[in-house]
């Protein structure tokens, strides 16, 4: 239960920043959105879009436990090259945001540097210091 809160928490303040970024929030895990569709393999954690470029952007949280696992893996590469198949926007890279607590930021950046997305230009890395 507790590792459940503690991703329910990761995915409120993810919310709470794309929002506070002027990002309009279409789908999120959390009670009160309609839950994300699939975007290859996987459903993010959220899915919002920049309005004004026709953008959508894509959240998932990740408890520190579940770094490593196949899914997570799977998602990393999936969302990180995710592109956009319509609007004006077409063809740009989807941006993707991480966010982990600041005590796995550092395995969290080194499961990246494993997967080779870590120096994607459209993956943000955050850390939140939930305990």
């Amino acid at each position: 239960m507790a590792a459940i809160d503690e991703h329910q928490k990761l995915v409120n303040a993810l919310v709470i920043r794309f929002v506070n970024d002027g990002l309009e929030i279409e789908n999120a895990d959390l009670e009160g959105y309609e839950e994300p569709y699939k975007i290859g393999r996987h459903e993010p954690d959220i899915i919002a879009r920049n309005v004004s470029e026709d953008l959508v952007v894509i959240g998932e949280a990740k408890n520190c436990a579940d770094l490593t696992s196949d899914r997570s893996r799977e998602q990393f590469q999936d969302f990180s090259n995710a592109a956009m198949r319509e609007g004006k926007s077409q063809g740009h890279s989807v941006p993707f945001y991480i966010v982990v607590q600041k005590s796995c930021a550092s395995h969290a950046a080194s499961v990246l540097a494993q997967l080779n997305v870590n120096n994607k230009p459209n993956v943000t890395l955050l850390q939140y210091g939930i305990e």
